[in-house]
């Protein structure tokens, strides 16, 4: 239990970095735009994020995707009210990520 008590800690971390550093996008329409865009990554999704959200995101985008959090704790740590959806670009730093997230998932 310590050790997923860790890697969630190092999970929301790099989140936080991330999103201070401008590198992932939060909310629909910025993952929208950003997957319209071409980029490459991944999405976390907010646990009780709505059906139809849920449905219309993965519509457009058919890639990996995480369920983590609430949206009143992804949006507490990003300094926000509520936060739904995540981007992750496809870059060191998201991989880094990734890593950390297939691990938590797994204990």
């Amino acid at each position: 239990m310590e050790v997923k008590k860790q890697l969630e800690k190092r999970i929301i971390n790099l989140l936080q970095l991330g999103w201070r550093s401008r590198i992932i996008k939060i909310g629909f329409d910025e993952a929208l735009k950003e997957l319209k865009a071409g980029k490459k990554g991944f999405l976390i999704l907010a646990r009780d994020i709505s059906k139809r959200t849920k449905r219309n995101i993965l519509y457009k985008y058919d890639g990996e995707y995480f369920e983590l959090f609430s949206k009143k704790d992804l949006g507490r740590f990003l300094g926000k009210k509520e936060v739904g959806i995540v981007f992750i670009p496809d870059t060191k730093f998201g991989r880094k990520i990734k890593e950390k997230i297939t691990k938590y998932s797994l204990i």
